[in-house]
């Protein structure tokens, strides 16, 4: 442990500053959104540090309040309240009992439950969750609050307050959404470290406190249309002990105070297993979280958490990219992001209580759209249509029946959509399901799992308990050929297996899928058996169009579709960090003069992961090398990268050549063989062409510069650049 803090202190303790800033605002938009006291957030994050970090199995992931608890603990506050008074001390008595809950299933190992949920049901529950989010703090940020019952009446209500908005509260709401929207696009680093959540406070606290102490008073503005209300202002109790709130456990006999118990724990848990495997998934050393050990972890916070006035503690996909783009290497940077917020409580109390409302709201709205943005469902499309049909069906039916119900109705309509695409009788689709066929065999070079019957999210679980009893380090083989479907979560599962499988030595094949029909493109995509029909073909856009001519006029190969193996990536630094959707547009030839392979290609990449989740679309250039070089990396260097130089980024420079030294972000694995390679004449190279990203892994280069699909012209000027480097890279045409 001490080995650990030692060696990766400064990096964890730099991406916790990060994950903090980001924890802050979030914490404290996820209270008020809740209709709970402000702290109860900050409450949640700090636990979620200091106790979870010690608890859970996972190694990178950040704890703490989490978005999708906002509609259960709302609801809650509303159904258990007395009168006027809150109901939040009875939601918090909900709370430590959904926590003991979640502590008794990770002892029983039902963790695994949360992985057979259909991912269309949860996408759904999701973009629900984030339509109402956003309408809920539209109101907020149009100056007014919603005390609408249900999720669709505050949709009703919505024209209302849009015709009778105040001004400035919308005004700081605007202004906070412009920053959260076009921070992505800018490319300075340090504006990248500091989150847009933090840069929207950084912003409109200033401005509302000057318009407020200074502007209304100087200019005398007395109208009520221009006075921007206190109560607009988050409060904190003047002892912050003394006013919090506690647990009242005087309804713990109600059927109502049930139905929140189980709401929390449903929704939390889903929410926080799927995030993560999400994590999981972008992490760079590809650690394996025990799922049930997690949910022990969460749980027991909770309980913590909900004992002394907090919301419940879940794993913070947000958070945790954050952490993980920062160069978090262990848990210890989710405790020192708990120790960050409390000192921000106790030393920037003042500053906190100028944080406008709206601001907050504008932080929500934000991300209730990335919840529901159409590339979500433009997304379950791509994984196939019924994934958008149950996407669509659970969305209407948590807005309209709420949480529990739609979960419910989710999933039965993604058992009901599988019944209609199988052509069976309802009666051959049950006991295809609840009695499957999986036989197993040992071949002389082979061990083989045959799959007979219907496999999809209820039945999961005997699928993975077959791969349980086979082989580990040998040839696998899946045979698909005796089944009547196969669902996206069962595919889902049998190719990140296989992935498993690779990574330990071994070989993974699935066989048998020449009958089945797909309802998309995509890999995961659902199996029918039936003969497969033929895709229609796509028309080019103006993009492809170029790199055709472009193309043509080099004497390139040119394939349009989408390509989901790109095995050969991963194996850069730059894409172990940023999961890899598809590759398209794919432009191959030989560089002339050097007779050396390349392939030019669009790559859709991701930073983040669910609602954290940036999609970036980007034309790189990949060139085989006939000659091994040593392995680096290099991109432009900016005022970020010598900030935090001491933080663990490794940066080679030349004392003879201080230009190259001040301009140029270099870090390789051999440094005494790197230096050698960038000899004067290509330290110079590179200062003249410093705004490409360039790696090698010895015998490949990956190639790229803007973070957007290049047009013809920078196609070619990729090209030249290529071969000038190639050229001062000594891999000269044999003979």
């Amino acid at each position: 442990m001490l080995t650990e803090i030692k060696k990766y202190w400064r990096n964890d303790l730099i991406a916790a500053i990060s994950v903090s800033l980001v924890a802050l605002p979030l914490g404290l938009g996820i209270a008020i959104a809740s209709d709970a006291p402000p702290i109860s957030g900050l409450i949640s994050a700090i636990v979620g540090g200091l106790v979870t970090t010690f608890i859970r199995g996972s190694r990178i992931a950040i704890n703490g309040p989490g978005a999708g608890a906002i509609v259960v603990i709302l609801t809650g506050n509303q159904l258990l309240a007395d009168g006027n008074a809150s109901g939040f001390p009875y939601v918090l008595a909900a709370i430590c009992f959904a926590g003991l809950l979640q502590v008794i299933m990770g002892f029983a190992k039902l963790g695994r439950l949360g992985e057979v949920v259909p991912s269309a049901v949860v996408h759904g529950m999701l973009a629900a969750i984030g339509v109402i989010i956003l309408v809920k703090q539209l109101h907020v940020g149009l100056g007014h609050h919603n005390y609408a019952q249900s999720a669709m009446d505050s949709i009703f209500d919505l024209p209302g307050s849009l015709f009778n908005l105040h001004p400035l509260i919308t005004l700081v709401t605007v202004t906070g959404l412009l920053i959260a929207i076009y921070h992505p696009r800018i490319k300075n680093k340090l504006i990248h470290f500091i989150p847009s959540s933090v840069w929207v406070l950084v912003i409109t606290i200033p401005l509302v406190f000057i318009y407020r102490n200074w502007i209304t008073s100087f200019l005398g503005i007395t109208s009520e249309a221009f006075i921007y209300p206190e109560k607009q202002l988050i409060t904190f109790p003047e002892d912050l002990w003394s006013g919090l709130m506690f647990p009242d456990f005087g309804k713990v006999g109600t059927v109502d105070f049930w139905l929140v118990v189980f709401s929390i724990t449903i929704i939390t848990t889903i929410e926080s297993l799927i995030s993560t495997k999400a994590v999981d998934k972008i992490d760079p050393e590809h650690h394996r979280t025990n799922l049930n050990k997690d949910l022990m972890a969460v749980g027991v916070s909770s309980i913590i958490s909900g004992a002394i006035g907090g919301l419940p503690v879940i794993t913070a996909i947000v958070r945790s990219s954050v952490n993980i783009s920062n160069n978090g290497k262990t848990k210890y940077s989710n405790f020192f992001h708990g120790v960050i917020v409390l000192l921000f409580i106790i030393v920037f109390r003042p500053v906190l209580e100028e944080v406008p409302m709206a601001a907050l709201a504008a932080i929500l709205v934000y991300t209730g759209y990335r919840l529901a943005s159409p590339r979500e469902f433009a997304d379950a499309y791509d994984r196939g249509e019924e994934q958008l049909l149950v996407m669509v069906s659970t969305l209407l039916s948590v807005l309209i029946y709420g949480l529990l119900w739609g979960i419910a109705l989710g999933l039965g309509a993604a058992f009901l959509v599988q019944w209609i695409k199988s052509r069976t009788t309802m009666k051959s689709f049950v006991q295809a399901i609840f009695k499957p066929k999986i036989t197993s065999q040992q071949h002389p070079e082979y061990f083989e799992l045959k799959f007979g019957g219907v496999f999809n999210f209820l039945n999961l679980l005997k699928v993975k308990q077959a791969f349980k009893d086979s082989p580990k380090d040998e040839k696998l083989i899946i045979n698909l050929s005796d089944a009547i479907l196969a669902d996206f979560s069962v595919m889902e599962y049998l190719n990140e297996y296989g992935t498993l499988i690779r990574d330990r030595g071994g070989s993974f094949d699935i066989r048998g899928t020449e009958l089945h029909e797909t309802t998309s493109d995509h890999p995961y995509s659902m199996r029918i058996l039936t003969p497969q029909h033929q895709h229609s073909a796509r028309w080019m856009n103006q993009h492809q169009r170029e790199i055709m001519k472009t193309a043509a006029f080099f004497g390139w190969q040119f394939v349009i579709g989408k390509e989901y193996g790109f095995d050969e990536l991963k194996r850069f630094e730059f894409f172990k960090t940023h999961p890899i959707e598809y590759i398209h547009n794919v432009s191959s030839g030989l560089l002339r003069d050097h007779n050396l392979f390349f392939r030019i290609m669009d790559v859709v990449f991701d930073e983040g992961a669910l609602q954290a989740k940036t999609l970036y679309d980007t034309t790189l250039m990949v060139i085989d090398l006939r000659n091994p070089i040593p392995e680096f990396s290099l991109e432009k260097e900016e005022l970020f990268d010598r900030i935090f130089s001491t933080g663990g980024f490794n940066d080679i420079n030349f004392d003879e050549d201080p230009e190259f030294s001040r301009g140029i972000l270099l870090r390789g694995t051999i440094v005494k063989s790197v230096r050698k390679l960038f000899n004067q004449e290509m330290r110079q190279f590179i200062l003249q062409n410093r705004g490409y990203h360039i790696e090698s892994t010895s015998d490949q280069l990956l190639i790229f510069s803007e973070m957007k699909p290049l047009s013809s012209e920078e196609l070619k000027e990729l090209n030249e650049f290529a071969h000038g480097l190639i050229k001062y890279l000594s891999q000269e045409k044999d003979g």
